[in-house]
């Protein structure tokens, strides 16, 4: 006999396939920032975390975004977005890199001491103990210098520059203010005024200019001068 009472028992959902792990554990947050401290490229960094080049530069531009958006362009090295403590963590460790090689080049520039000894002796003549410190240094090569200005500022600009173009995204980012936008019709009409009154009070002093008015410059200086003669004479 057939069981009609049997009710039919529903499928099993089968179990959702988690998704593709991220490969951006904190093991190679730890390789990438130290590979950018020892001064290694973005490819030769990638290369030693055993990530490639294209997911480096990813992650780097989620986590600029992220500090942008979530800390208020702060550098949090613990901050709770991986992407945004990965590129506080290599942002620094770039940092740091660059003070060391720049500080490598100054030596170079400089000059650095090569050997250092002391020598000590008693004076046969009057007995006395001296001492003497002698230092041997390698000059210094003004082509390092010259190398690391043109690395680090190779289109040079004024600090006034920077600020003006800082100040002209700024406005470009948020807009014109309302009393931005009030004030320029004003702003406006009083250059014209302005500008204006300028040209008359040129016109003005032109008119009354006696090297103007006599056609040629010296002209009457010319005339005032011979009647001076006669009247000497």
């Amino acid at each position: 006999m057939t069981n009609t009472n049997s009710t039919t028992q529903p499928a099993r959902r089968k179990p959702r396939r988690a998704g593709r792990p991220t490969l951006l554990t904190p093991a190679t947050m730890d390789l990438l920032t130290r590979a950018t401290a020892a001064g290694l490229p973005v490819k030769q960094a990638a290369d030693a975390a055993g990530v490639s080049r294209s997911s480096f530069l990813r992650w780097m531009q989620l986590g600029e975004d992220a500090v942008e958006t979530e800390h208020g362009g702060r550098l949090d090295v613990d901050s709770p977005n991986p992407h945004a403590a990965l590129y506080a963590r290599v942002t620094r460790a770039r940092a740091v890199a660059m003070a060391r090689a720049h500080a490598h080049i100054e030596e170079a520039a400089r000059g650095a001491v090569v050997s250092e000894t002391h020598r000590t002796w008693t004076d046969p003549v009057t007995g006395e103990h001296r001492s003497e410190k002698r230092i041997r240094r390698r000059p210094g090569d003004w082509r390092a210098s010259a190398w690391l200005l043109v690395r680090l500022e190779p289109n040079p600009a004024s600090f006034d520059e920077d600020l003006d173009a800082e100040e002209a995204r700024i406005r470009a980012e948020r807009g014109e203010t309302p009393m931005e936008r009030a004030l320029t019709p004003h702003l406006q009409d009083l250059a014209a005024r302005l500008q204006k009154t300028l040209a008359q009070y040129q016109e003005e002093a032109a008119a009354h200019d006696p090297a103007t008015q006599a056609g040629e410059p010296g002209a009457l200086l010319g005339e005032v001068g011979d009647a001076d003669v006669d009247r000497a004479g």
